[in-house]
C-alpha cells in the first residue's frame, strides 16, 4: 500500500487498483501502531494468508483474477469459492421473514402484491443496508432524484432512533410520498430483500454495495447503482462499475450529496434504456447460477473442500 497526494495505490494487487485515502476500510486507514488492540487486529488479518485455507462467499467468475492472485500469495490451492451463497434455500427462507419483523406491521406487508401490478423490470428498489442511514440533506436529495426520474421505486427506510429522526437521519420530506403516490412505496423498516429484487417487476437497485447486497443483486440480474458509504463498499463498488461493468455509481462517500436532477437523471436512463450494465448484469446472474449447479466452479470447490477436511481428520485418528 502507497499512499501519494491523498490518493492510496495497491500496485502488487490485479488491475493495480487506487482509492482515495477515505475510501480504503476503516480498519486499514485507522491503524495505530501504538495501539496494542489495533496492532492485533492488522495481526491477525495479515495471519490470514499464513492460514490453511479461506472460504469466500464468491465465485469464480466474479473474482478468477483475485482468487489466482491469492492462491499465489498463499503458497497453496486452497482458495475456496462456494458462492453465492443466498442462492441457497436457507438464506432464500430467512430473507421471507421467517425469525425476523418489521416494528412497522403496517409496512411492507403488501410489497409484493404491489409489485405485481408493476411491469418487468419497471421499478427500482432503494436500500443502504442495515447500519447506515442518510442524513437529512441526504434523504431530500435521493427523494428528489426519485421524484425527478418518473420511474417506479420501493424504498426500504431504516428506523432510526428518536435522537436520529429528531436529527433528521432517515426522515423523508414532508409530502413526498403523497407527490409519489401510485408509483412509489416507502417501507419503514425492515425489508424482504431477497424477494423483491427477485421480482420480475425489478430492474435496479440503489446500493450501498454491502457484500451481501451485491450477491443478492447479481443473483437478481438487477443492475446496481451504487453509493458506496464506508468499509468494504468502495472496493466492491470498483469491482462492480470498473472490473466487471455491472453497474453504475450514483454517489460515493457517507457524507455524500448528490445533484438531485443529475441523480435523477441517471436513475430515469439507467432504468428505462438497455444498457451495456443491464446486459451484462444478467449475463453474470447466469454465470452464478452455473457456479453453484452440478459441475459449477463452486459445486466443485465445495465438493474439493469437504474432501480436504476429511482428509484432515483421517489424518488425525
Amino acid at each position: 500500500m502507497r499512499p501519494s497526494s491523498g490518493i492510496v495505490h495497491f500496485p502488487d494487487l490485479p488491475r493495480s487498483p487506487s482509492f482515495k485515502q477515505d475510501q480504503v476500510p476503516s480498519v486499514v486507514r485507522c491503524h495505530r501502531e501504538s495501539d496494542p488492540e489495533s496492532e492485533l487486529l492488522r495481526n491477525s488479518m495479515l495471519a490470514n494468508t499464513e492460514s490453511w485455507g479461506c472460504v469466500f462467499n464468491s465465485f469464480e467468475d466474479f473474482e478468477a483474477e483475485y482468487f489466482a492472485h491469492l492462491r499465489i500469495k498463499m503458497g497453496h490451492s486452497r482458495v475456496y469459492a462456494v458462492g453465492p451463497l443466498s442462492l441457497t434455500a436457507a438464506a432464500a427462507a430467512d430473507d421471507s421473514g421467517l425469525g425476523r419483523a418489521n416494528p412497522n406491521k403496517n409496512s411492507g406487508a403488501n410489497v409484493m402484491t404491489w409489485l405485481d401490478g408493476c411491469p418487468d423490470g419497471s421499478v427500482l428498489y432503494v436500500c443502504f443496508g442495515s447500519q447506515k442511514l442518510p442524513n437529512r440533506l441526504q434523504m431530500e436529495a435521493l427523494a428528489s432524484g426519485l421524484e425527478r426520474s418518473g420511474v417506479r421505486f420501493v424504498w426500504a427506510v431504516k428506523t432510526g432512533s428518536a435522537q436520529q429522526v429528531k436529527d433528521g437521519y432517515g426522515v423523508l420530506p414532508d409530502g413526498f410520498e403523497e407527490r409519489v403516490g401510485g408509483r412509489g412505496l416507502v417501507i419503514k423498516g425492515w425489508a424482504p430483500q431477497v424477494l423483491i429484487l427477485g421480482h420480475k417487476a425489478v430492474g435496479g437497485f440503489v446500493s450501498h454495495c454491502g457484500w451481501n447486497s451485491v450477491l443478492e443483486a447479481i443473483v437478481a440480474g438487477v443492475l446496481i447503482m451504487g453509493w458506496p458509504m464506508e468499509a468494504d463498499q468502495f472496493v466492491n463498488a470498483k469491482l462492480l462499475a470498473e472490473d466487471m461493468g455491472v453497474a453504475v455509481k450514483v454517489c460515493e462517500g457517507d457524507n455524500a450529496v448528490p445533484d438531485p436532477a443529475e441523480l435523477g437523471k441517471v436513475i430515469s436512463e439507467s432504468m428505462t434504456k438497455e444498457t451495456p450494465e443491464k446486459v451484462r448484469a444478467k449475463d453474470l446472474r447466469d454465470r452464478a447460477f452455473a457456479a453453484v449447479g452440478s459441475g459449477g466452479s463452486s459445486s466443485k470447490h465445495l465438493d474439493e473442500l469437504v474432501k480436504e477436511l476429511d482428509q484432515l481428520k483421517v489424518g488425525r485418528k
